[in-house]
């Protein structure tokens, strides 16, 4: 009983650290969205050439954020079907 005791303990803190690393990304993705936005803004409005500079260079760190995003939220899906199989079948699909 003590092994299958810790093995749930070892499967809810890799599920923790795993949801805890990921749910750093969609709120730095938003974030950085509302920023790109505005630096668009003000350089279709002003066109100096640094609002251009600007959303070129963040953009590019916004796709780099928003693919490590997916790539961390991929292992949650499967740990959802592993680790809580009678919970999802018992809530459902999660899409």
């Amino acid at each position: 009983m003590d092994l299958l005791s810790n093995t749930v303990a070892l499967s809810r803190m890799q599920f923790a650290l795993t949801a805890i690393f990921h749910m750093l990304w969609p709120v730095l993705t938003t974030g950085m969205a509302i920023y790109l936005v505005i630096l668009e803004g003000l350089w279709l409005k002003t066109r100096n050439p640094d609002y251009y500079r600007h959303a070129r260079f963040w953009s590019k760190l916004y796709v780099l954020n928003f693919g490590i995003g997916v790539a961390s939220g991929l292992p949650m899906e499967f740990q959802f079907g592993t680790n809580w199989a009678p919970f999802s079948e018992a809530v459902g699909d999660f899409w």
